[in-house]
């Protein structure tokens, strides 16, 4: 990391709609303290382009983007640097001015060819940082990665096992890469194929099949299908149907040439682009936790 060495960055505009800039040398900037009275806050909103984030989720096994934090971890295990980010904004990434400063000179030159001049900063941020307040995250890919860990945990406190596996090391990119894709159909499939990694091909079969009456042809799905109606006296053809329609279509997206087929099955998702039906998949995986949560978690006992 160069030392003493600061990037400028853009953080909005004067009265004569001329671009401002400022460094984010902690030293020179105002804070709490009465220091520097009359530059900007540490806190000044500094907005970039969601895209600054793809080098970081295409390198899953040395960076790790969190809700609301990315962090950069060397062969070791270490962490050599983090910084917080508000990665629940709708349309750009913020970052405070102030917290530039922890990146290394380098990567703040790779941030400063995305930096933008306005944005919109989260409401989650707002509430965590200036009332304190816990929120979950907004962005519906963060709060999937929230939801299925709590999941996962309850479950097993429950039963004694997960009903989703943990990924094997070959495959643990699928869920730390895991975000809304660009408009574009090659990561829209990449997607597509990861999610279904994460709640298909994970499916605890062996524990769902113990004690369980079953087809010998019957697969991940239909086995789901089976114990939740004779383990929990439990139906939900609309939730069954999702991972049908999902598994239906990571087939279409990943294992053949695109079609009339791809087409047909891709509209039972389709919300106007590959970004918006991609966040309409996610949404609807959210759903079936809670569905699960709801109904078997906290099944009341008669």
């Amino acid at each position: 990391m160069s030392k003493n060495k600061y990037k400028k960055f853009i953080i909005g505009k004067d009265s004569k709609d001329k671009i401002i800039e400022f460094t984010c040398d902690q030293t020179k900037l105002a804070n709490n303290f009465w220091a520097n009275s009359d530059a900007p806050h540490f806190l000044t909103h500094v907005f970039f382009k969601k895209e600054v984030l793809d080098k970081y989720y295409n390198k899953p096994s040395d960076y790790s983007i969190n809700d609301g934090y990315l962090v950069y971890t060397n062969k070791e295990g270490f962490n050599i640097w983090g910084i917080p980010i508000d990665n629940n904004a709708k349309e750009s990434i913020m970052v405070y001015l102030g917290d530039l400063e922890k990146i290394p000179y380098e990567e703040q030159e790779y941030w400063r060819l995305y930096n933008i001049e306005s944005g919109e900063p989260s409401l989650t941020s707002y509430n965590r940082d200036f009332k304190a307040e816990f929120c979950s995250p907004e962005d519906p890919v963060l709060y999937f990665k929230q939801k299925l860990e709590t999941f996962n945990k309850n479950w097993k406190n429950k039963f004694g096992w997960e009903l989703f596996k943990s990924l094997n090391s070959g495959d643990e990119h699928h869920l730390k890469s895991l975000k809304i894709p660009s408009k574009e159909q090659k990561e829209f499939d990449e997607k597509v194929l990861s999610i279904t990694k994460i709640i298909i091909d994970s499916l605890n079969e062996p524990k769902l099949k113990e004690s369980l009456t079953y087809s010998k042809g019957d697969k991940s799905i239909e086995i789901l299908s089976k114990y939740l109606e004779q383990k929990h006296k439990f139906k939900s053809p609309e939730m069954i149907q999702y991972f049908r329609n999902l598994q239906e279509l990571r087939s279409k997206c990943s294992a053949h040439r695109k079609g009339s087929d791809f087409q047909k099955t891709y509209k039972k998702f389709d919300k106007g682009d590959f970004s918006k039906t991609f966040k309409e998949i996610v949404i609807g995986a959210i759903t079936l936790l809670n569905t699960l949560e709801s109904s078997i978690l906290k099944e009341i006992k008669k």
